[in-house]
């Protein structure tokens, strides 16, 4: 009898991963996604009882972020959202995990566990749980599954911790997932952490996300961390200024006293600081045009239209 496996995707995690790791890979993983899907399923696998069988994945529920986006080196942003409809043709359940703070933090890792907590006690014996993802906060939920006597088996394409591979009783590296469920051929294997220089776009028309210059950085920088350190800048700048801030200006002192930061995650991931300003949601931080590359102002505390003497302020 086939195995009954749940299937659960962070699609934020696992796209950004093969992003920076082999950027064909991540267009094949949305541009393909039954492909994949079918692997997964089709795998044998030994079950609890020590027999071998392949699989249906009767749940396929997948986690993103509508409003998530990734910039690529050659100045193309690419948002998550975008990559929707192709999950739900191959019969993904897509559930929308919007920031829920400024800093861009999402639900999706809690959301994910509380539905596998849930599918514990369905109806439905599911004898397999499938986690497609590299974050260690799924340690907890891994070991609460192998407690109720199910199989699980982790999908990692980033760098994942020793506490989360043991947990589970099967790990997929990202070289096997890249070869066997991709369907790509690479000339070398795919390391689980892949120096930025050495990401090579090959054909596929995606490049790696941009990255800061070497010797600038001494590890990859947290584009949400690097957001929330942006925004709570300029925060404490539009409090303590009686005018709305000059944005060229403002960005000049953002290079200065945040540069590294700044320049390796790309103003958190937006690109620029207008567009960091405008997803930000923050009623006291309203975008205003004017000459001079515009302001940016607190409504309750500054006037609607700036001087053009003020961007010297």
């Amino acid at each position: 009898m086939p195995h009954r496996l749940a299937l659960y995707v962070d699609f934020d995690n696992v796209f950004s991963a093969l992003c920076a790791q082999a950027p064909e890979a991540a267009e094949a993983f949305v541009l393909e996604p039954a492909r994949w899907l079918e692997w997964i399923g089709g795998r044998p696998s030994e079950g609890t009882d020590g027999t071998c069988s392949s699989g249906r994945i009767l749940i396929r529920r997948c986690y993103l972020n509508p409003n998530g986006s990734l910039l690529l080196q050659n100045g193309e942003r690419v948002f998550f959202g975008s990559f929707r409809a192709n999950l739900v043709r191959a019969g993904f359940q897509v559930t929308d995990c919007p920031p829920l703070t400024r800093g861009g933090k999402t639900s999706a890792d809690i959301v994910m566990v509380m539905d596998m907590l849930d599918a514990i006690h369905h109806s439905t014996h599911f004898n397999t749980f499938v986690i497609v993802s590299s974050d260690a906060d799924f340690t907890p939920v891994l070991q609460r599954l192998r407690a109720h006597d199910r199989r699980t088996v982790v999908v990692s394409i980033g760098s994942a911790a020793d506490a989360y591979r043991a947990a589970a009783d099967e790990v997929i590296g990202p070289e096997v997932f890249i070869r066997n469920g991709l369907g790509l051929i690479q000339e070398q294997p795919v390391p689980e952490v892949l120096p930025p220089r050495l990401a090579d776009a090959g054909e596929s028309g995606m490049t790696v996300p941009a990255l800061p210059e070497e010797g600038t950085l001494e590890a990859p920088m947290d584009p949400a961390a690097t957001r929330e350190a942006i925004l709570s800048h300029i925060a404490a700048e539009l409090a303590r200024s009686s005018r709305p801030l000059h944005l060229p200006t403002l960005g000049g002192r953002l290079h200065r006293q945040l540069g590294p930061q700044v320049r390796a995650t790309a103003f958190g991931g937006a690109g620029t600081l207008r567009r960091l300003l405008a997803t930000a949601g923050d009623p006291h931080m309203e975008l205003v045009s004017g000459s001079g590359g515009g302001w940016v102002r607190d409504p309750a505390r500054h006037r609607v239209a700036p001087l053009d003497d003020e961007a010297g302020a």
